[in-house]
């Protein structure tokens, strides 16, 4: 069983600013936030402050949100549609969404890197999008898409 920390409002605060510096919008639905030991990052409802967690032998904790990596944040795939779903809402344009092409989402799926040799210079996390939706979250780094996708996602009838 994982040691989880709650987040107190200054680490939430610091995550959501990594988030709004990434994507220019962070959640603003109320949550509780907790933390592995390993930098992992999940969402619950605020109730959970009320428990006391030691005392509790709970295998999983609310939506995984992500992990946080030094000056970065980045979404797990529930969480990127989350946010883009928000955003929406408060009529708020993202930054760093990147669309893939039907061919480049038939690799991204098969757990292929996606080459994208004209931003070569680009070293960032961007949230991926396919025609209105968004899928994920993903690394661009030196003229690739690496891939995040877990293996239980992935497959070849996608689009």
């Amino acid at each position: 069983m994982q040691k989880l920390n709650i987040l107190n409002s200054k680490e939430i605060k610091r995550l959501k600013e990594l988030l709004v510096n990434q994507f220019n919008y962070s959640f603003q639905e109320d949550y509780a936030y907790l933390e592995t030991e390993k930098g992992k990052v999940y969402i619950i409802s605020k109730d959970i402050s009320k428990l006391d967690l030691d005392k509790l032998r709970i295998d999983r904790y609310g939506l995984y949100l992500g992990e946080k990596k030094g000056n970065t944040f980045r979404l797990s795939m529930e969480a990127s549609q989350l946010l883009f779903k928000e955003a929406k809402e408060n009529k708020v344009k993202l930054d760093n969404l990147f669309e893939l092409n039907e061919k480049e989402i038939r690799e991204y799926f098969q757990g292929m890197d996606i080459d994208k040799p004209e931003l070569k210079e680009e070293n960032k996390l961007v949230l991926l999008q396919f025609r209105e939706d968004v899928f994920g979250c993903a690394r661009l780094k030196e003229g690739k898409i690496l891939n995040f996708l877990p293996k239980i996602h992935r497959g070849e009838a996608i689009v």
